[in-house]
């Protein structure tokens, strides 16, 4: 491994897999906060974490046991990664990479990155709309079959943007897909609304009401890393979202 890539070290066995979510800290942490939902409401264990020196040195301790930040779980061929400390621009493109790279190898079927895009009347709306973006005609089919409308005209800053790019040069199945969310506040309801879409895209039985009724609790504990991602996405020159509402993710 060279000093500049980024591995994911399996530490329980991996077969195929059939789908793949990513959901990393990004706009109102919806990614994090509906991986993390999913992951605890299957009781999907722990199959491999990320490892690189370009990597941030931290740990995160959970029930006293040290566990690396950037962590795989799978579960009857559903996968999900997520990470639980923000991605500086610098290690983005190796860390695409590295995700597309890995998926490709377990046979997956459809990679699905989910996040939030900023809109500026989040308050006035009770259940965030969701969209999606795919670059594959099969992807956009699926979409219209759950219901979930096609994001016509943006633009996409980010891990996501990469992943994209990277699917569409590896001949990946992907598909992008967006609650509408609050910018710089942890917004669990924007992630119950990626949960359903899930639901109905995946044909999974996810139940959101758990992530509603612990909506406060979720926006206090995660305070503090959504001040350190929105740290890291003003970097990546993700204010300009707040010029483009609902164009962004």
């Amino acid at each position: 491994m060279g000093a500049e890539a980024i591995t994911i070290v399996e530490t329980a066995p991996v077969g195929s897999i059939k789908y793949c979510i990513v959901g990393l800290p990004d706009v109102g942490l919806v990614g994090l906060i509906a991986a993390t939902h999913i992951i605890h409401s299957t009781e999907m264990p722990e199959v491999g974490h990320f490892e690189s020196d370009i990597l941030p040195p931290i740990v995160v301790i959970h029930g006293g046991d040290p566990k690396a930040p950037f962590r795989v779980y799978c579960k009857d061929k559903l996968a999900v990664i997520t990470s639980e400390v923000p991605i500086s621009a610098a290690i983005l493109p190796m860390l695409a990479r590295a995700i597309v790279d890995w998926a490709k190898s377990k046979g997956v079927e459809l990679l699905i990155s989910i996040s939030g895009t900023a809109v500026q009347n989040r308050l006035d709306i009770e259940i965030p709309e969701v969209y999606g973006i795919s670059a594959f005609s099969a992807e956009k089919q699926l979409l219209s079959k759950a219901d979930i409308d096609l994001l016509e005209e943006g633009f996409m800053v980010g891990p996501h943007a990469l992943i994209l790019k990277e699917c569409q040069k590896k001949n990946v199945p992907n598909i992008v897909l967006l609650a509408q969310s609050h910018y710089q506040y942890p917004d669990p309801g924007a992630a119950a609304s990626i949960v359903s879409a899930l639901n109905k895209l995946l044909s999974l039985n996810i139940d959101t009401k758990q992530l509603l009724e612990q909506a406060e609790e979720i926006r206090l504990k995660s305070r503090e890393l959504m001040q350190r991602t929105q740290r890291s996405m003003q970097t990546m020159q993700k204010t300009q979202e707040q010029e483009f509402p609902a164009m962004y993710v």
